[in-house]
Order: structure tokens, then sequence, then C-alpha cells
């Protein structure tokens, strides 16, 4: 191996391993933002922040999820869809969403006007 060829690797080796800390480091980690209970006391609706996006390049655009399941304390298994970034919506603008429960599903109303009805089928039930 000639000294260029083992400078090049250590070099590519260094940035693979900035990468891998850099992404360890920002890793997204889904906050709860508001969060609302099912009449029944079973189900929940929860708006998580998962940080930043880091495919965009410009802008501070934000990955948001709705998540309806049993779940509250720690969602991983339910029904998750995920919610645009929109302009002058941030955590608190979340919380100001207007959540309907019915036997047959939920609608959110966001803060923009925008709705989203879920079917219960999507979030009751399990595997």
């Amino acid at each position: 191996m000639t000294h260029r060829s083992a400078v090049l690797l250590a070099a590519t080796g260094g940035f693979l391993a900035a990468c891998l800390l850099w992404a360890v480091l920002i890793a997204p980690r889904a906050q709860m933002v508001a969060r609302w209970d099912a009449p029944d006391g079973l189900h929940h609706a929860l708006i998580l922040d998962d940080g930043p996006d880091l495919t965009s390049l410009f802008g501070s655009v934000r990955r948001w999820r709705l998540y309806l399941g049993r779940e509250a304390e720690s969602p991983s298994y339910g029904h998750f869809v995920p919610l645009p970034d929109l302009p002058g919506v941030d955590r608190t603008n979340w919380q100001q969403s207007r959540v309907v429960w019915f036997p047959a599903g939920v609608r959110f109303t966001f803060p923009t006007g925008h709705e989203l009805y879920v079917p219960a089928r999507a979030y009751q039930g399990g595997r």
C-alpha cells in the first residue's frame, strides 16, 4: 500500500466515523408535543416532534407525526401519520388542534383549518 493510498483510506475512514458520530448525536428523538385521550381511556392521540428533517438542506423543516394507539408514554406500536411542516405552525400551535372522538374514528382539525379523519380500524385492535 502506498503512502497516498494509506492517507486516502484514513481520510475516508475518518469521514465515515464523523458521519456516524454526527448521526448518533443528532438522531431524532420523538418528543410528545400534544396529547388527547379517547373517552374509553384506552386510546391516545399524540403529536410527535421528530426533530429537524435531515434531508432538507435549507431551512428549518421539522418532521411531525400523529400517533394513534394505546401506548401514550412510549409510542412504538400503533398508527402513525406523517404531518406536513406547515408555515407558522410550531409546537404550541399543534396543541390548539381540536380532536373529536367518534366510535367509528377520530377527527382532527388543525390550527390551519386542515382536517384529518382516521378510522378506528386503523388504530384499534392489533395484529
